[in-house]
């Protein structure tokens, strides 16, 4: 048999900062999850001109999209070092908004404004097709990508409403990425393997 030998992937550099023992050991399992799942592949920076450069801020945070700006930061800090929450910020960094950003959002929550505390307002902007586009994928209450029930709010009343009340408690879940999200994020960079090397054995 004659082993066939694939590689196919995007390749994004990052360095990490003063980033704690426990998150950069889960920063490294989220690598492992992108690498097994998807074709993207994170490898230390090596003086690429643009890299996403990981530091312990006050918070998870990322920009949205590649940025080309050199350095592109990304917080993972107190109470970020959870698996889901890790992909959840390089999602953002690879382009994806909010799941309750989508432009058909209002078919699947409702938005508690005045629940919202004040400044906040902005995480539950809702935008349209040319700046997220669905790529396809129906709404997804399992998406990493989706704010708790209860994110940003005041008191103990929730901010985000499903109008499948079934699902109130599913929003927000951060053990990992959804069967959708992976399939948004593989149309997004058209992968079509994974970007570890795949051996195929074929009969001669």
């Amino acid at each position: 048999m004659h082993p066939i030998i694939t590689l196919l992937h995007v390749r994004l550099s990052y360095t990490l900062h003063h980033v704690e023992i426990n998150a950069k050991g889960v920063i490294l399992m989220a690598f492992d999850q992108y690498r097994l799942k998807t074709c993207i592949d994170f490898t230390p920076w090596k003086g690429e001109k643009n890299y996403i450069s990981v530091y312990k801020g006050s918070g998870c945070s990322s920009s949205v999209g590649n940025q080309l700006v050199g350095k592109q930061q990304l917080s993972i800090g107190r109470n970020c070092d959870r698996l889901g929450t890790v992909e959840h910020e390089f999602l953002h960094a690879l382009g994806f908004w909010h799941e309750q950003s989508r432009a058909d959002r209002d078919d699947y929550v409702n938005i508690m404004w005045d629940r919202i505390k004040t400044g906040k307002e902005h995480n539950f902007k809702k935008h349209n097709d040319t700046v997220s586009s669905a790529l396809g994928v129906p709404y997804d209450y399992g998406s990493v990508m989706h704010y708790s029930k209860t994110s940003f709010n005041i008191g103990s009343e929730p901010t985000i409403v499903t109008k499948i009340p079934h699902f109130k408690d599913v929003i927000g879940q951060m053990m990992g990425f959804s069967s959708s999200d992976l399939t948004k994020l593989n149309r997004l960079y058209n992968c079509s393997k994974s970007s570890h090397l795949v051996t195929l054995c074929i009969e001669p």
